[in-house]
């Protein structure tokens, strides 16, 4: 494309143009660290019934502070009516259920994924509340929209939820109906209504587990309950301010810290490397992999993934092709230390290993609590490896 004449139009064409490729790159390699949730996209609905989630937590948040919401009769009505569930491919736990069916409870709208790291942490809270306020008009509704495919395969969620001991209702949105009726981008998203249906209040990320909590008990009294349990205090995993290492996606739809020196080619094979040196903050592949948009696919017998990172846990969702494949993991060129291995890896005569079935976040490195930079590689033992993210804490 030729490039046009700098009059005072063009130019004002081009900053615009700029800054909305700009938006638009931020969406994409946004972190899902500390309270930041996960944008996924723009919601295809623009007229969606709440409005965005910004307009929705600054309605709520601006309002009160955190303690007067969590008392009877403070939060405010930010949306008159529960959107119905569209679009949903099948549900997991219940009969399918609608607004209607859920009027006279209080019920947290949940939008999660299984291999969404934020969303892995913040389940532990809400499969308490639901166990706990469950027998008091309150229930979960836990609509799992899929950022990867194989999220959308049913038996995927299924032994996702008895892994993580979800017995609340889970709707699989595999399209994005239920969450584009919402206006959501994020995961995870918490959208709480009170017994007559009426939206009352937001929270997306981690994080205000305290708020979030005394916000149901407080629609709970409103509705005639009462709820003398103490709230839920788990411990704290991750100190976000001291990560510093970015998610980083490995399929190049929204690959943006590839460090070899190779160009990545794409949908093809091609033989990648990495140098003596690893940088900070990059990853490098070793041997032959096919990058696709989602995913990097090991064609090769034998491969590598390097990342010089700074945290202290590290995980990759992956997969196998196929059957079972292992790695051997090492960590600044050693075997991991026991007090340093996540709950994938195994040891064997001395060397650490993660074995690959599932399509799942693998917990490969937990330093409890330790943050450095440290040198992690993971080297492949045999093809069909299918890498898509890591993620940090």
């Amino acid at each position: 494309m030729s490039a046009a004449p700098h009059t005072p139009k063009n130019r004002y064409l081009i900053a615009v143009s700029v800054a909305a490729a700009l938006v638009m790159m931020a969406w994409i390699v946004n972190l899902r660290l500390g309270d930041t949730p996960m944008p996924f996209r723009e919601a295809v609905n623009m007229n969606a019934a709440f409005g965005t989630p910004a307009d929705l937590s600054r309605r709520t948040f601006g309002s009160r502070s955190g303690e007067d919401q969590g008392s009877a009769g403070s939060l405010p009505v930010l949306a008159e009516s529960m959107p119905e569930f569209i679009g949903i491919k099948s549900w997991l736990n219940s009969a399918p259920l609608t607004p209607a069916d859920l009027k006279g409870k209080v019920v947290l709208i949940d939008f999660w994924t299984y291999s969404c790291i934020n969303c892995i942490r913040t389940l532990p809270y809400v499969t308490s509340w639901h166990e706990k306020y469950k027998d008091k008009g309150f229930t979960v509704i836990g609509v799992h929209t899929p950022e990867f495919a194989f999220e959308k395969i049913e038996n995927n969620v299924r032994d996702a939820i008895k892994r993580y001991a979800v017995t609340y209702p889970v709707p699989l949105d595999n399209d994005y109906g239920t969450w584009n009726s919402y206006g959501n981008r994020y995961w995870p998203a918490h959208y709480l209504f009170d017994a007559e249906g009426r939206l009352r209040y937001t929270h997306f990320g981690e994080g205000k587990y305290d708020e979030t909590e005394r916000n149901i008990r407080s629609l709970l009294e409103e509705a005639g309950t009462k709820t003398a349990m103490p709230v839920t205090d788990l411990p704290s995993s991750v100190d976000f301010g001291k990560v510093g290492t970015h998610e980083t996606y490995l399929g190049y739809g929204r690959e943006e810290y590839f460090g070899g020196p190779e160009r990545v080619l794409r949908d093809l094979p091609r033989t990648y490397s990495a140098p003596a040196e690893p940088e900070l903050n990059v990853f490098y592949l070793s041997g032959s992999w096919t990058i696709e948009a989602e995913r990097a696919v090991l064609d090769g017998a034998t491969g590598a993934i390097i990342y010089r990172y700074r945290a202290s846990n590290a995980n990759l969702v992956m997969g196998a092709a196929q059957g079972r494949i292992r790695a051997e993991v090492t960590l600044d060129g050693v075997p991991v230390p026991a007090g340093m291995r996540g709950a994938d890896l195994v040891e064997k005569d001395g060397k650490t290993y993660v074995e690959v079935m599932d399509e799942r976040l693998y917990d490969l490195i937990d330093a409890r609590g330790d943050y450095g930079t440290r040198l992690l590689r993971i080297e492949f033992l045999d093809a069909g490896a299918q890498v898509y993210a890591f993620t940090f804490g």
